[in-house]
Formats: C-alpha cells, structure tokens, sequence
C-alpha cells in the first residue's frame, strides 16, 4: 500500500510544540479500529434529539492524525497543568486564554512520546468538527486544519478524502472541507 499517495508524506510537524506535546500522550488518544469507531459513531450521534450533547459538539472538536502506519489515531484536545500534568479541561473552539500553569496538548500529542531532542512525525492531521448543514443530512465535517499537520502545502484534497473514506469504511460519515496552504516563498 502507497501510504504516502493515500494520506501524504510522513513529515515532523510544523512550527513548534511544546515539552508536553513531545513527552505525553493526550489521555484521550484512541486508534481507530472496529471497536473503537462504534463507540465513536456513538458518540457523534448523541447529537439525535438531545441538545445538550449538541451543544457540547458544535464547541469541542476532535482531533485525528494518520501516524506513519497509516493508523487514525483521535482525541480531544486536552489542557493540562504544568505543575501536575493533570487535566484541567477540554479545549473549546476558539477557548479561552491559557494560565500561565497550563499547557495544551494538540495534534503532537496524539503521537507516542519521545525523548528529549527527537521529534514527531504525521501524515495528515486535522479535526472533526459538529456543523449540520441544511444541505446535508452528515452533520460532522472532517477538515485538515491542523496547523502542524494538516496545513501543509504538500497536503492535497484527495489526502483528505482518502482519509474520509476510511471512516466511512468502519460506518462514520463525514463530509469534507479541505484549507488549501500554498508554499511558502521559497518552498517547493
């Protein structure tokens, strides 16, 4: 399998992350697999008569990456304290300010950790974010808007479809929304 045509070159991510992303593992990180994508489904489609839950997604999205096996790996984006490690919440859309105390734990996060000077590498990365459309009846959107993973220039529409079609593959529907990023001057 060319996991590089399906989902892209696994690349280390863009701009920085912090000691935490490199060295935990957010608590929520999942593979997706056959057991894992029913209990997923099942959470996205609490959204079916009960506003609460609607509510709560339509702010919360979950991140997913392709690892180098060519693996989905998913998770909230957790906040954590520096201090303790602890988790202190589950970051919103567009949340709040950071304490000086706290940390996120974004997309490098989701990766296995590594030792101090090494680095993390990803295919494609990006959310999954709760958006009904009236016209469509896939209320869940799957983007590449991550910015160490997802937006890259090398990073294509069909990487995001494919990677679309292997939700559908374990029954999750999704649709897509793909950011474009050029090259930067000077990239090629």
């Amino acid at each position: 399998m060319d996991l590089d045509g399906l989902f892209g070159e696994c690349l280390p991510y863009q701009r920085s992350a912090s000691d935490a992303e490199l060295g935990v593992m957010s608590r929520s990180v999942q593979l997706l697999n056959n057991t894992t994508a029913l209990f997923l489904k099942n959470y996205m489609e609490t959204t079916n008569g009960l506003r609460l839950p609607e509510v709560v997604h339509s702010t919360t999205p979950i991140l997913w990456l392709v690892d180098k096996d060519g693996l989905i790996r998913f998770a909230m984006e957790e906040v954590v304290s520096n201090d303790t490690g602890a988790l202190n919440y589950i970051l919103p859309r567009n949340g709040p300010a950071l304490r000086d105390n706290e940390v996120r734990l974004g997309h490098p996060a989701l990766l296995d950790p590594v030792k101090p000077g090494d680095t993390k590498a990803a295919r494609i990365g990006g959310e999954i974010i709760y958006d009904p459309s009236p016209n469509s009846n896939i209320p869940w959107v799957l983007t590449n808007a991550s910015g160490r993973f997802g937006k890259r220039p090398h990073i294509t529409r069909a990487h995001l479809e494919n990677v679309k079609e292997v939700f559908a593959q374990f029954g999750i529907p999704l649709r897509a929304f793909f950011v474009h990023t050029p090259a930067r001057r000077g990239e090629s």
